[in-house]
């Protein structure tokens, strides 16, 4: 078969686009990289050499297969090995785009081991990798929450650094504002919990909204405030809770 017959592979999804607003290289902004398949060598390069991380397996096993597949070099052997080492896939939204992508490279590469091809970008309106929401709120099980009291927001198919998350972030309860910072008690799989302490409210439901980067996702009446027994004492910050146990929330806009 010529190889100007051959279709090149698909390429990643829209993330979104991680902020990256610590400047420093993680998984999940090499993506937004790896997105121009031109750039695979400059992702590559700020990819850890050794790294027991999946999410940096991953993509320096995209990134040799990018470069492999369109003759710049690479390593059709890096990139199988780091695709096995990912057996269960991968956790995160974008890390699953990105194993998906891998193995449609590496079955490529199986069927027409000699060709390259050149590597697009997706074309514009392919639906995003990730859909970030938050995803259930945790009060303890009943539904209800006290001012004063601690409260998990459980964040799924987050695209970004959880460590800028907890820089920038800014959480609402009510309508109000929470004023400590927040505090992350899971990172798993792209799910992410915060602990916040639930302000001064009157007794009611309660919209629970959290915004980064420009990015905003609320969970409406996500559970009700109840009166306090006795007046709180002020809290300084967020103390963690555990174990979490979601309870099913309605669907954010």
């Amino acid at each position: 078969m010529s190889q100007k017959l051959l279709e090149a592979p698909g390429w990643l999804p829209p993330g979104p686009d991680s902020p990256d607003t610590d400047g420093t290289a993680d998984p999940a902004s090499v993506y937004d990289l790896l997105r121009d398949p031109t750039e695979c060598r400059a992702a590559l390069n700020v990819i850890p050499r050794t790294t027991a991380d999946a999410e940096w397996t991953l993509m320096r096993g995209l990134a040799s297969a990018c470069l492999a597949v369109q003759g710049e070099g690479g390593s059709w052997k890096q990139a199988v090995q780091d695709h096995a080492a990912l057996a269960d896939g991968a956790g995160s939204c974008k890390g699953r785009a990105a194993y998906a992508v891998l193995g449609v490279l590496l079955d490529f590469h199986r069927r027409h081991p000699e060709a390259t091809v050149r590597l697009r970008p997706s074309p514009s309106g392919t639906p995003a990798a990730c859909g970030y929401r938050i995803s259930g709120v945790d009060t303890g099980g009943d539904g209800e929450a006290k001012p004063g009291e601690v409260i998990g927001i459980e964040l799924a198919d987050a695209y970004f650094d959880p460590a800028e998350l907890l820089r920038g972030a800014v959480v609402s309860v009510g309508g109000q504002h929470v004023a400590a910072v927040p505090v992350l008690t899971s990172v798993a799989a792209g799910r992410l919990v915060l602990s916040v302490v639930v302000p001064a409210l009157e007794p009611g439901p309660a919209d629970v909204t959290v915004q980064h980067a420009g990015i905003e996702t609320r969970m409406p009446t996500a559970f009700t405030v109840t009166a306090p027994g006795t007046v709180p004492e002020p809290s300084t910050g967020a103390t963690p809770i555990a174990p979490f146990a979601f309870t099913d929330g309605p669907t954010p806009p």
